[in-house]
């Protein structure tokens, strides 16, 4: 365990992107370009949320840095994470999973349009069947036969015996996820936190709010303490999904991953 400044903090973010950028030619990984290009992704994403921390941080300070957005996007790092792992641990079995199930998210927003073309609101009924014939229209039969080629991979029974569409390609929350990759903690601790942002719940609202002897104010001013967790889970977030893509594709040992955040 490594105490840090909130400088500190920003200052590891930074070489951890300079290091990802400066080991850039990735392998193919041995399974194949499908899990080469998933884990690729996930780490790309996580590299782009870094990067937008640190350009936000050039931009506002730490005085006026938009913490709430900092900890969405930080969020979001966690997940990537998460489904990196555990992808990781079955890529021949979870790798198409997590692949085709861009079918059902493709059938599930199709049909949304479809619905709402019949909307009692004349405004989204108009948007709805302007927006149909430009990008479903033509790919209705194909995202269709897609549906019904891949829809089986995701059914699960319910405890009352029925049979029902996963709501994610794992067939598991996150939660579940971090539990099965040794990750419980870091969702207990860190991610029960950071939803507060994703959820704007009374969590998101607090950080605006200034209570002096009774009175009230507000300010998207934020506060040191924020400012410096949004860079501490960052850092640890993308650490961890640096430390696992060096073990899969050999490409960065841990050493080399620890040693940045050295001073």
């Amino acid at each position: 365990m490594k105490l840090l400044t909130n400088e500190q903090h920003q200052e590891v973010l930074r070489k951890l992107v300079i290091f990802t950028k400066a080991n850039n030619n990735f392998p193919i990984h041995k399974l194949g370009l499908a899990y080469s290009s998933v884990m690729f992704s996930l780490l790309m994403h996580n590299l782009g949320c870094a990067e937008s921390l640190l350009t936000l941080q050039s931009k506002f300070g730490n005085e006026w840095f938009p913490v709430t957005s900092g900890f969405i996007l930080a969020r979001s790092m966690f997940e990537a994470d998460i489904n990196a792992h555990y992808i990781s641990e079955k890529p021949q079995e979870r790798v198409p999973l997590y692949i085709n199930y861009g079918h059902i998210v493709d059938k599930k927003q199709m049909d949304a349009y479809s619905k709402h073309r019949d909307s009692s609101d004349p405004t989204w009924r108009e948007a709805m069947n302007f927006e149909w014939p430009r990008k479903w229209a033509h790919r209705e039969k194909e995202i269709n036969s897609n549906y019904r080629k891949c829809s089986p991979l995701y059914m699960r029974r319910t405890k009352k015996g029925k049979e029902t569409l996963s709501q994610s390609w794992s067939g598991k929350n996150i939660r579940q996820m971090a539990i099965d990759v040794n990750h419980e903690e870091a969702y207990d601790i860190f991610y029960s936190d950071l939803s507060s942002f994703t959820h704007s719940n009374v969590k998101l609202a607090d950080r605006f709010l200034r209570l002096d002897k009774g009175e009230a104010s507000w300010t998207m001013r934020a506060k040191e303490l924020d400012v410096a967790s949004v860079f501490r889970y960052a850092d640890i977030f993308l650490t961890c999904n640096l430390k696992l893509f060096g073990k899969e594709f050999n490409t960065w040992s841990e050493v080399q991953v620890h040693s940045i955040w050295d001073f």
